[in-house]
């Protein structure tokens, strides 16, 4: 079965034309030999007159789209392919089989995402909807190799931007727990220490440590997650289960609790396991952080019921949800209400999202509660296989 796919209106006029086409052109028209006006109604001689002028113009659209073309018959066979389609895919076309032109001119990358790569390295985008009632399918490719390449510098360069705020502000962020941390470490240090005190020195250097790790953790993560170097496969139902593991001892901690749920059948998709895990954990430590002991954290993954082409992971809690004048700047670098905060740990999960051409979104929920979600776009290397 092929998905349905948002494509642009000159394709969706292109594909009524060709309805048009199919469903008034009957056999005995068809063949030129067949054709006698004097045998025929009168409004069928104008119909057809129309007709053709709307597939001569059909012809020339498909010859000028700023997109490659292809029309497939009900077996499978390329009836029709734009220059662009050619250039794209290279000859021959017309007549092939789209499963050949598929093994020929396509090398999928585990790292593509929503798009899917040719053998010259081009990132193509595919829309691909049917003919119905008719047989047959219709393929819009885009080419969004320069599109995505200048995209990773734009953001490439706000990291950079962002990191030189990151320098001034490390020197605050860091400074406090650094100097507590000697402190402690000072007084460990001291023969005249007592027994008891110096347990409870220990347990307070070791807490400011910890703050000092998760700072240096949040600010690294945020540098490097616009290009994650390690990409695979990756199943919803481990990635939920490992990131409960990781969070079980900091919710005991606070006295919380976090439930997860897990999709059903599973869910995969590419990406950077480690990152993800860690913008997930960011988003149960940022609602145990701000409701405190007695938190209810709910973790849960499915497939988007808008977009089913993405997958939804959430985070929700019982907390007092979000304020609406904040919510555009919670995911802003350094931004933060906490007095504890580095305002880094939305910021790492909105950069790792979008690292895997993916969104951020924060919401109250009616129940009570704030809620924050990530959609990653599931792998559409699959896309290829639903359209032979």
């Amino acid at each position: 079965m092929v998905h349905i796919v948002h494509y642009p209106v000159y394709l969706h006029y292109f594909r009524e034309l060709i309805m048009a086409l199919a469903s008034v052109l009957k056999p005995q028209f068809i063949s030129a030999n067949q054709y006698n006006p004097c045998l025929l109604q009168e409004e069928y001689v104008g119909e057809l007159s129309d007709l053709r002028q709307q597939a001569s113009w059909l012809s020339h659209l498909v010859d000028t789209m700023p997109a490659g073309v292809i029309v497939l018959d009900g077996k499978g066979m390329i009836a029709k392919a734009n220059q662009i389609a050619i250039d794209m895919l290279g000859e021959p076309l017309e007549g092939e089989k789209w499963f050949s032109v598929i093994q020929r001119s396509f090398r999928p990358h585990q790292d593509d995402g929503h798009e899917v790569s040719l053998k010259d390295g081009r990132l193509i985008k595919l829309d691909i909807t049917a003919l119905a009632p008719e047989p047959g399918q219709l393929i819009l490719m885009t080419d969004l190799t320069e599109t995505r390449r200048l995209q990773k510098r734009v953001a490439h360069m706000q990291r950079l931007s962002a990191l030189g705020k990151m320098v001034a502000s490390l020197a605050h962020q860091v400074r406090t727990p650094l100097s507590a941390a000697m402190l402690y470490a000072a007084n460990l240090g001291s023969k005249r220490l007592p027994e008891a005190s110096r347990g409870s020195f220990h347990t307070k250097l070791m807490s400011r440590l910890k703050d000092l790790e998760t700072q240096v953790n949040d600010m690294l993560l945020f540098a490097k997650s616009g290009d994650q170097q390690v990409v695979e496969q990756v199943s919803m139902q481990q990635l939920l289960s490992e990131v409960k593991a990781g969070a079980d001892a900091m919710v005991a901690l606070n006295d919380s609790e976090l439930n997860v749920s897990l999709p059903e059948p599973d869910i995969e998709i590419m990406g950077n396991k480690t990152a993800l895990a860690s913008a997930i954990q960011n988003l149960i430590h940022n609602s145990i952080q701000v409701i405190g002991s007695g938190a209810q954290v709910h973790l849960s993954a499915l497939r988007d019921m808008q977009d089913p082409d993405y997958v939804r992971i959430s985070v929700s809690d019982n907390g007092p949800g979000i304020d609406l004048a904040q919510s555009e700047k919670i995911f802003e670098p350094f931004y933060t209400t906490k007095s504890q905060g580095t305002g880094l740990g939305l910021a790492v999960v909105s950069s790792v999202a979008s690292a895997h051409q993916g969104r951020v979104e924060a919401n109250n929920n009616p129940q009570g509660g704030a809620i924050f979600s990530m959609l990653l776009p599931i792998s559409v290397t699959s896309k290829l296989g639903e359209s032979q």
